[in-house]
This record gives structure tokens, C-alpha cells and sequence, in this order.
């Protein structure tokens, strides 16, 4: 998973310290869930198109309970979107790859704090 690092909670407030100012994107995981499964080649395409752009990042919730728990994770797969260490957004269970591309972009262009410093004009089907 070349784009998308696994962290957990030794190391998930230094990534996101050292996110400066990008959107921080979280899947939460576990190793046997089936819809979780689905997920991996649609993140890892988000990831893989969106890289410089947002951080991906990845938490096995059976093994950093507390983190799961913090982010009020209560299924997976879930995902968080962090500007700033503060959570902005999020989706729960399986997606396709233009929702969580265009959740990303979004967040990227019009969240508070992580936007972008470049101009955007992007033809993508939403307004």
C-alpha cells in the first residue's frame, strides 16, 4: 500500500502534527471485515491520484482500540477526514471511488483551514 501509510497510536498525533496544513484522511479497518476488503483497491486508487495533494493513512480499529474509540468508530469500514488534527468530516462503510474522491476534493478546496493555495477549476459533476 505505497500511498496510504498504516499508523496507530504510538504514531497518529505525529502524522498528524506533521500534516502542514494538508487534509488528513484515516480509514478505519479491521482484518476480517469483509465490506473493508472492498475498500482497499478504491482507497489505494483515491490515494494513488490524490497523492501530494491529502495524506491517506490507514488504523487496524481491532488493534488501537483506544483511537477507534476516541473517533466515536463504532463500524468499518470508516473514514475521517483531519485538518489541523481536528476532525472536519467523515464517511461510514463502503464508498465508491468518484464519493471519496470528490469528499477529498472538496474538503481540500472548501474546508476550513486545509485549503488549497492554488486555484482549482475542475470540471467534476458536483457544484
Amino acid at each position: 500500500m505505497g500511498n496510504v501509510k498504516d499508523v496507530d497510536q504510538d504514531n497518529f498525533e505525529k502524522v498528524m502534527n506533521g500534516s502542514k496544513g494538508k487534509l488528513v484522511v484515516v480509514e478505519f479497518y479491521t482484518q476480517t471485515c469483509p465490506n473493508c476488503k472492498v475498500m482497499i483497491p478504491i482507497y489505494e486508487q483515491v490515494a494513488g491520484e490524490m497523492s501530494g495533494k491529502a495524506i491517506f493513512t490507514r488504523v487496524d480499529s481491532n488493534r488501537n482500540m483506544q483511537l477507534a474509540l476516541r473517533f466515536g468508530i463504532m463500524g468499518v469500514p470508516a473514514f475521517k477526514f483531519f485538518c489541523h488534527g481536528k476532525e472536519v468530516g467523515g464517511i461510514v462503510g463502503t464508498t465508491n471511488v468518484t464519493a471519496l474522491a470528490n469528499t477529498v476534493k472538496d474538503l481540500i478546496r472548501h474546508g476550513a483551514g486545509c485549503k488549497s493555495t492554488a486555484l482549482i477549476y475542475e470540471i467534476d459533476g458536483y457544484a
